[in-house]
Parts: structure tokens; sequence; C-alpha cells
């Protein structure tokens, strides 16, 4: 896998017409046989776990409801009904499988949370010039512990 994934800040339209930048990453997601989506994820450092929208399960060849059934809480306290899954995200040169909870409610953001992601990086947050940076911990480890000296 490469040792670094640089990617732009997303830009959306919020409903009260004002523009809105979110750290984000424009990734694919292998589903079933030879399915599978492209899609922007808005990261959160503060999401323990992933989220889709349940739309995305059927798209990627997944029965939403063979998952384990639960409750996530957005930060605002709604409580969102899901199913936990495993997919696999693609990386230029790799991939991960991370787990993520496909929500039944359609209109959600696509969130990508920590678990099973976040471990295998150091993950930089450059809100000056709007961009994420995911270096490989395991082979960028000089660059990484230089910057906390």
């Amino acid at each position: 896998m490469m040792t670094r994934h640089i990617f732009p800040y997303g830009i959306r339209l919020r409903e009260d017409d004002k523009i809105e930048v979110f750290p984000a990453a424009e990734l694919s997601i292998k589903g079933r046989g030879t399915r599978g989506i492209h899609a922007t994820f808005h990261i959160d450092s503060g999401a323990t776990i992933s989220i889709l929208p349940g739309s995305d399960a059927k798209a990627l060849g997944i029965s939403l409801n063979t998952g384990e059934k639960l409750i996530v809480r957005s930060v605002s306290g709604e409580s969102l009904h899901g199913y936990r899954h495993s997919i696999t995200l693609l990386f230029e040169g790799g991939h991960i499988k991370v787990p993520v909870v496909f929500v039944e409610n359609t209109i959600v953001p696509r969130i990508l949370g920590r678990e099973g992601l976040f471990p295998h990086f150091a993950i930089i947050f450059d809100e000056a010039k709007r961009r994420v940076a995911f270096l490989d911990h395991r082979k960028e480890d000089t660059i990484i512990d230089s910057l906390f000296l």
C-alpha cells in the first residue's frame, strides 16, 4: 500500500444556502462480486465507527438485516438504527477492511470513523490548506515523530 494519501476537503451546499467545507476522502468500496461504489466520505475523528446509508448496502450486494442490529447515536444525540457489517475500502495501491454500520435512515452522510481505519495511519488535518493526509505509521515513522518534537 502507498505510504501516504492526500485528500482535499469536500465542499457542499447546506440547506441555508451556505457553502461548507469538511475533511473528506474519496474512496471506492468493494462490494460483492463485481459490485462497488465510489463515494465521498466525511472524515470524523469523533466517530467511533463508520456510517453509511442503508441504500449503499443494497448497491454493494450486502443484505442489510444480516448484520448485527444496533443503535448508534449521532453527535446531535439522534438515535440511528442500523446493522453492523464489514466493508473493504480501496486506497490507491491497497485496501483495508473496516467495520461499518449501515443505517436504516438513508439521509445520512457517509462517515469515516476511527475503528479499523485510524490505527493504520497517522492522520493530519491541515485546516489552513483544507486537506487531510493519511500517513502509514509503519513506513513514515521518522516523519511522523518529527512532527511531535
